[in-house]
């Protein structure tokens, strides 16, 4: 409760500050710089492929130890971390490099802008500089005290808001931007670096402490299964951009990121209220009570259905009205667009839980081969719809919506009931009737009262944002009427309830 309480707050904050900062980026440097932003991001997601999932199988790795409280194990995974994050940063800084005479050929109209390859480099360094101090964020994470690194974030990414702001205001120059963010970033990991050493003072007395063969054995083979899940992210996640900008040209990267800012930003704060239990699902495990963690995971799947199906109705009806208040009516995109969009967000969240509890069992390998796949059909479908079919925005994300229904939707469940639980024979119920059955009854009821809700809309003569925020509200309502009438009986909606009386009756 208390990671998922302040990460979901310092995510709120966060996305905010987003906002204020992208409010000021957009009237001083324009859509231009605005989808050169945002291919950036998806080519440095690209080069990311360097980590190869190393944060996530030494995480994994120190659950053990963390429970044992078995210091020198703790320090010798931390030195090995520390090691694999200095190659990193050194490897995505030679890539980035190698990156700049490939930018013309992602970049349609490449010439008409000035100083790329400057601004890459910046943007690069970034990242690069991370690699050197932030590996110690994982001994909190893994340690179930995440809000400490947060907080941190919380601190640096307000200070870096102000100064970016200012330098937006004052000299509308894109490279100080960038130069801000690289200072910040340096500060912010170099403080939480020296706090971990405060917390745990015994990883300076075992800097020389190393991994036994037996853990860097299941390491190397968590890492090989980490390959393809970070292939399949990298594909699913953030080739958009690339392929948008390749073929349609940076101007419609730059609308499109301003609906990419408000959906990311919603997936990141419950993406963050949902696997922020990975720790403690990671504890549960290791009581070796199937049952039990079974149980958890369909309360755990019920809440995060019923905030995915709520979200995805409020951003349906109010992702105009809010662009048009805050960008401009030139930033808005078709309602068709609008409408894959959602579905792609909806689709995609729905798998967090699936993924919390494979993260939390370790279940690298298996998923990592899917990943591969999954990767290989998202890239054929988006490629095809785009170029073969011309259908755009729409086109490039109706091909990661066809993999996660032609795909994901049934092997991640499946690996988790069958590798986790050992639950096989229940898992057709499970795909069936929780998965198909509640999501098309809950798209087609959202979709009829999205109807009635722009029907109303017709009616309303006030600004755009007060008509996306009625639209929200009216939206939240009926979804909460539908899941009472439907759900009541589910453990997921009854603990829901006894957390909100217990909330409240705390208060008093």
């Amino acid at each position: 409760m208390l990671n998922s309480s302040i990460l979901t707050l310092v995510q709120i904050f966060t996305i905010l500050v987003k906002f204020i900062t992208q409010t000021i980026f957009i009237k001083y440097l324009g859509k231009e710089y605005l989808g050169l932003n945002g291919l950036f991001t998806n080519v440095l997601s690209v080069l990311s492929f360097a980590e190869l999932g190393v944060g996530s199988a030494i995480v994994f790795s120190l659950y053990s130890p963390l429970a044992h409280r078995d210091e020198k194990s703790i320090s010798g995974l931390m030195n090995l971390f520390r090691k694999a994050y200095n190659a990193i940063g050194i490897i995505i800084a030679v890539a980035g490099l190698i990156m700049i005479p490939v930018l013309p050929f992602l970049i349609k109209d490449y010439h008409s802008l000035t100083h790329v390859s400057l601004y890459f480099i910046l943007y690069i360094s970034n990242s690069v500089v991370s690699y050197f101090f932030t590996y110690k964020r994982s001994l909190l994470i893994a340690d179930q005290k995440e809000y400490i690194s947060a907080l941190n974030q919380l601190k640096y990414t307000a200070l870096q808001v102000v100064l970016q702001v200012a330098v937006l205001f004052f000299f509308h120059s894109y490279a100080y931007y960038l130069i801000v963010a690289i200072i910040t970033t340096l500060l912010s990991n170099f403080t939480i670096s020296r706090k971990v050493d405060r917390l745990y003072p015994y990883l300076s007395q075992h800097k020389d402490v190393k991994v036994d063969k037996k853990s860097l054995h299941i390491i190397r083979n968590n890492i090989v299964g980490m390959v393809g899940s970070k292939i399949g992210s990298i594909v699913v996640r953030s080739t958009d951009n690339l392929l948008l900008s390749a073929f349609m040209g940076i101007y419609v990267v730059g609308v499109y990121s301003n609906y990419l800012l408000i959906v990311t930003s919603i997936s990141s704060i419950f993406t963050k209220l949902i696997s922020s239990v990975t720790a403690s699902v990671g504890n549960l495990i290791a009581e070796d009570n199937k049952k039990r963690t079974f149980d958890v995971f369909k309360t755990h799947y019920t809440i995060n259905f019923f905030i995915v199906a709520i979200s995805a109705g409020c951003l349906f009806v109010s992702l105009n009205p809010f662009i048009k208040f805050w960008a401009g009516k030139s930033y808005t995109l078709a309602l068709s667009i609008v409408v894959v969009i959602v579905l792609n967000y909806f689709f995609d969240q729905l798998r967090q839980s699936s993924l919390t509890f494979i993260t939390a069992y370790g279940l690298f390998v298996a998923n990592g081969k899917k990943s591969v796949v999954e990767a290989i059909m998202n890239f054929a479908f988006s490629f095809t719809l785009l170029v073969g079919f011309h259908l755009g925005i729409r086109g490039v994300l109706l091909g990661t919506i066809l993999t996660n229904l032609i795909l994901n939707s049934w092997w991640e469940p499946l690996l988790l009931f069958r590798a986790g639980f050992g639950f096989r024979k229940k898992y057709m119920r499970f795909y069936l009737i929780n998965y198909w059955l509640c999501n098309l009854t809950s798209l087609i009821f959202t979709f009829l009262i999205a109807q009635l809700i722009f029907h109303l809309d017709g009616y309303l003569n006030t600004s755009n944002f007060l008509i996306a925020l009625l639209n929200s509200v009216l939206m939240v309502i009926f979804q909460i009427i539908f899941f009472t009438l439907f759900y009541s009986r589910t453990s997921g909606y009854k603990y829901l309830i006894r957390t909100i009386i217990r909330l409240v009756a705390k208060r008093h």
